[in-house]
């Protein structure tokens, strides 16, 4: 019997993890795929928005002006990077100006700070901005990080803390008596609170402990290209075209490891799982982003991806207690910005009332600095100790064979390419693996101490190699 089961290891789920790691309270995570923070939370821009876009009196306008304050503390405790970069949100004619103003002053009301830049400051700052930008509104505060190696060092810290993390484990049934008991394709479970975090499953999961939930989910999908870390100073924040209804827009990004990111656009989808890129909607952020900076040539895009985002159809955050079933459904952007207030929120208001745990002094669990951002002094002293440290496996992104072995064995064992990639950056560069990857699949085999062709590209059922065998007929 545990006292909390969470379902979902996304980055709300991790942070919920986290959270109660820090009590007395005996947690269980139950992830469906193979590998932790797969879908929302591995396809999303990374910004820690600072609040001054959600509307007034929601959840959205609440936690993401708290989480954005939560971030620097967290961040420095876990040691995660956080770039404070600031961003601007651009104007090209006096019509978009008086947006701008208006968004100051909704900016104001929540005291975050901001600053009005004419033609002449924004160029100074930005001296790739599209020619047809005459004005912008600074905020100096946004930050950017990677949302996995955030989640990686929160659930890394709440399974030291003796949470339990169970991946694989897709929830199939839930049953309500004097407790909850959660059936899985491997096994049940007993708990006395369930926190349903399970993103693009959040409805359907909270239909297998209420059939008639009422709330059903939209699936926003959106496209994004990265170009070459070589590009990192093009810009020096993060750049917005003016907030719509339907979001945020293409956007520039300056993310933590130096790449850029353009995008997302945003269309509805009816699969959750559709994430393909399209040539339509390439082409409409090649456009869009022109709109922003002066675009750079194709031949700097490295990759293109593409991933979904689970929306209410109230346009905000659904957190809700359903008799010790909480619901926390429906988190697209500010999602990422508001999570620690979200994990946070739903402690203080759900689980602390009804559990008053003890709270614990827990040793903190740093990851290792990567070898590419040492001195070459702390290069050779590594080397000298373990001579793994000296063998490159990634030469585009400067990652060594013992900085993979120790992902592998991280106190939440990571299990697949994809992960390994999230966690040390092999296949990230410009060859997007083409030299590495072969090397990670021999890496994993060896360490997991698993045939070849069981090692998993992220989720169930996406084995790297195929047998033989199974490619052709026998005659």
């Amino acid at each position: 019997m545990f006292d909390i089961i969470i379902i979902g290891a996304g980055i709300i789920g991790t942070q919920m993890a986290y959270t109660l790691s820090l009590t007395s309270l005996s947690v269980l995570v139950l992830e469906k795929n193979a590998e932790i923070l797969n879908e929302v939370s591995s396809s999303n821009s990374g910004i820690i928005h600072t609040g001054y876009d959600p509307d007034e009196h929601t959840l959205k306008a609440k936690l993401n002006v708290r989480g954005a304050y939560l971030y620097r503390e967290l961040c420095a405790k876990l040691e995660v990077p956080l770039m404070e970069c600031g961003s601007m949100i651009v104007a090209h004619n006096e019509k978009e100006i008086q947006k701008l103003l208006a968004l100051k002053v909704k900016a104001d009301r929540r005291s975050i700070p901001c600053k009005m830049l004419n033609q002449n400051e924004l160029r100074l700052e930005e001296p790739h901005i599209a020619d047809s930008v005459i004005q912008a509104l600074l905020f100096p505060t946004t930050a950017a990080i990677l949302p996995w190696q955030m989640g990686y060092a929160l659930i890394d810290n709440a399974c030291q803390n003796g949470v339990q993390l169970h991946t694989s484990e897709p929830v199939l049934k839930v049953e309500r008596g004097s407790c909850f008991t959660v059936t899985t394709q491997k096994q049940s479970y007993q708990a006395k609170m369930v926190i349903n975090c399970s993103g693009l499953n959040g409805d359907k999961v909270a239909r297998l402990e209420d059939p008639d939930y009422p709330i059903h989910l939209l699936y926003k999908r959106g496209e994004y290209q990265v170009t070459d870390k070589s590009d990192a100073s093009y810009i020096n924040h993060i750049l917005f075209p003016l907030p719509t209804d339907h979001g945020k827009g293409v956007l520039a990004v300056k993310t933590v490891e130096g790449n850029l990111l353009f995008g997302p656009n945003n269309h509805l989808v009816d699969d959750p799982y559709d994430g393909s890129c399209t040539i339509e909607g390439l082409n409409e952020i090649d456009a869009k982003i022109g709109e922003v900076i002066k675009p750079l040539p194709k031949s700097r895009m490295i990759r293109q991806f593409a991933g979904v985002r689970p929306s209410s159809p109230t346009n905000d955050f659904i957190i809700e207690d359903h008799n010790h079933w909480i619901n926390v459904i429906g988190i697209d952007s500010p999602g990422l910005a508001s999570s620690p207030a979200i994990a946070e929120y739903v402690y203080e208001t759900f689980v602390k009332p009804v559990f008053n745990p003890i709270m614990i002094d827990r040793e903190v669990y740093i990851h290792p600095k990567p070898l590419s951002e040492m001195s070459i002094d702390h290069r050779n002293q590594l080397v000298k100790k373990n001579p793994s440290y000296g063998q490159i496996v990634c030469l585009c992104e400067d990652v060594s064979l013992q900085e993979v072995i120790d992902a592998i064995h991280s106190p939440a064992q990571t299990k697949s390419v994809k992960g390994i990639k999230r966690r040390t950056r092999p296949g990230s560069g410009r060859c997007q693996g083409g030299f590495c990857e072969a090397k990670i699949v021999e890496l994993l085999s060896k360490e997991l101490n698993i045939p070849r062709q069981e090692v998993l590209y992220d989720n169930d059922q996406t084995q790297f190699l195929i047998p033989m065998e199974d490619l052709y007929e026998k005659k």
